[in-house]
């Protein structure tokens, strides 16, 4: 069973979409895969940033170069959203107490923002740090530098998660809970008689501060989400049809598409952001309140996203067809006694040899034609 049939039985890949973007929005999207994957995250944020970044971000994607990892980018979204939640509360009436609980939890989040940004915007062990190595990278168009690398890691702060996100204690009841969470965890790890432990344990569970449903904002954030998990889905389908997909992958940059996507649909998120501008509801809908050029463009980008996640489907079922074939020839190759197609090939050191030697027969052919040019110069009768 292929990942679209289990999304829905009778549905088309439109009304899959769209079903999946309301879920998001509702915070009751399946437990799958739920975070984007890092090169996903990068695509994701190519819609925020300049043209000349985005094009090295693709150079290097397109050669397989790395870019620096914090463990997964998702966890800038988290640190950001609550940043912007301690901001927000500490330009309101405070009780002093609550105000510097909120201060001193704002500051910690800056300094691991901080921390993480200045990781990102070193590079170490993956930009190039030597001028020589700098001006090579520069010639092939992969090289960022220090102020784009910042500029990219602050748009990756904006991508999409559905990691939940810590609540901020608004009110000195929510910050006395917090803080009596905070200490029945750490009891939890000392070691204690057994009659403390027992007193420990009988205690009253506390309730969490935490979204245990996270909730994306609105459709446009949605849909981000959705896109950036295609690509993956895409990239696994890759994976797993290995050649039977292979002219698809060299005819489709899905790199390129995502971005397009995200730079689209970050515009209209932006614009639906602005005072004036009615809110978007909770889930999908065809009307954006902004005017009805901005809803024909919607609905263009809809239609792209519906495109592609058809695409996507469309390799995933082949590649579910090429790993069925794969297995069924391994069961009859096991029947038979003999080695299965699919099992791993170790090439021996006269295949290795003759990998290199075949990679070199163009210098070969040159250098021949060079001498046989030269002897001709020099005794054109022979």
């Amino acid at each position: 069973m292929t990942s679209h049939d289990q999304d829905g039985d009778g549905e088309d890949a439109r009304a899959r979409l769209i079903r999946h973007v309301d879920d998001l929005c509702a915070g009751t999207a399946s437990s799958g895969p739920g975070e984007l994957s890092d090169r996903a995250a990068l695509l994701v944020a190519c819609g925020l940033v300049e043209p000349r970044i985005v094009s090295v971000v693709l150079a290097r994607l397109h050669r397989n170069l790395p870019f620096p990892t914090v463990g997964g980018f998702h966890q800038l979204r988290v640190i950001e959203e609550q940043r912007h939640d301690l901001r927000r509360l500490l330009g309101t009436p405070l009780p002093s107490v609550l105000r510097v609980a909120l201060r001193t939890r704002l500051a910690d989040l800056d300094r691991r923002y901080v921390s993480l940004r200045t990781g990102f915007t070193r590079g170490a062990g993956v930009f190039a740090y030597r001028i020589k190595d700098i001006r090579a990278d520069r010639k092939r168009g992969v090289h960022l530098d220090p102020e784009d690398r910042g500029r990219l890691f602050d748009a990756l702060a904006s991508t999409p998660t559905r990691a939940p996100v810590p609540m901020v204690p608004r009110t000195m009841v929510e910050l006395g809970t917090a803080a009596a969470a905070y200490g029945q965890r750490e009891m939890g790890r000392v070691v204690l008689p057994h009659r403390v432990q027992a007193v420990v344990e009988s205690l009253p569970s506390l309730p969490r501060i935490r979204a245990d449903n996270r909730r994306l904002p609105e459709m446009y954030t949605a849909l981000l989400m959705e896109v950036g998990g295609l690509y993956d889905r895409l990239i696994r389908a890759y994976v797993r049809g290995g050649r039977s997909v292979e002219e698809i992958r060299l005819q489709f940059d899905a790199e390129t598409e995502v971005v397009g996507l995200a730079g689209d649909l970050c515009r209209l998120r932006e614009t639906a952001a602005t005072p004036g501008v009615p809110p978007a509801r909770d889930g999908f809908t065809t009307l954006t309140g902004m005017g009805a050029a901005i809803d024909e463009v919607w609905a263009e980008v809809v239609e792209r996203a519906v495109a592609f996640r058809e695409l996507v489907e469309s390799v995933e079922t082949r590649a579910d067809a090429a790993v069925s074939e794969a297995a069924r020839l391994d069961d009859i190759a096991r029947e038979h006694g003999v080695r299965p197609p699919s099992t791993v090939h170790a090439p021996s050191p006269a295949d290795l040899t003759a990998e290199h030697l075949a990679a070199r027969a163009g210098d070969r052919m040159l250098s021949t034609e060079a001498m046989r040019r030269l002897r001709g110069q020099i005794d054109p009768e022979r």
